[in-house]
């Protein structure tokens, strides 16, 4: 039986940013005919509770993504989110792993750790209260690393499993694109 309280998450989605080296809006990139964007909100699982609509965080959001953070969780009432990069489109499972987690786990937020050894801040389960006293207290986040506004936050980093860890990958260039594809239809690829 899950707990409610662990089990109360909405989620925010990011599809800002430059794309500068994807060169084009990666949210309408398509993963055999799916845009990225429509694949993430199709694929999140239901692990809330309460139901709650994905709040979309677009380009209109000047300032990096603790900003869009920040504006994402204006309008959340739910005890945790999870916060998720369009560009992450195999996060689903990723994200059900780390709410299971949070049942065992005192933390203000789990952050998995990809096959790279790299923290993933943006396809990562935060308490809202901690983040928004973090984000409050930092002051102007625009431009501000992600990682150096929570930096207060007691964040348990989450070594996923092998599986996982291979599904935690976010899409910056082209080339990047057509692995995942691959990985989409199931043929292996490595990184």
């Amino acid at each position: 039986m899950i707990d409610q309280g662990a089990a109360d998450v909405s989620y925010v989605i990011l599809t800002g940013g430059r794309s500068s080296r994807f060169g084009t809006d990666k949210a309408k990139a398509e993963i055999n005919s799916v845009s990225l964007l429509d694949r993430l909100l199709d694929s999140l699982p239901e692990v809330s509770s309460v139901p709650s609509v994905p709040v979309v965080i677009g380009p209109e959001t000047q300032g990096g993504p603790a900003a869009a953070v920040d504006a994402g969780i204006a309008a959340i009432s739910t005890r945790w989110v999870a916060v998720v990069a369009v560009d992450m489109p195999f996060a689903p499972p990723v994200i059900a792993y780390l709410v299971q987690l949070a049942l065992e786990v005192k933390a203000d937020g789990l952050i998995p750790i990809d096959a790279g050894g790299k923290a993933q801040w943006l396809c990562a389960l935060y308490q809202v209260a901690p983040l928004r006293a973090a984000l409050a207290a930092f002051g102007s986040v625009a431009g501000a690393p992600l990682h150096k506004v929570l930096a207060p936050l007691n964040l348990h980093r989450v070594q996923l499993p092998g599986e996982l860890a291979r599904l935690l990958i976010d899409i910056d260039t082209p080339a990047d694109l057509e692995r995942a594809q691959l990985l989409d239809r199931g043929e292996g690829v490595s990184r």
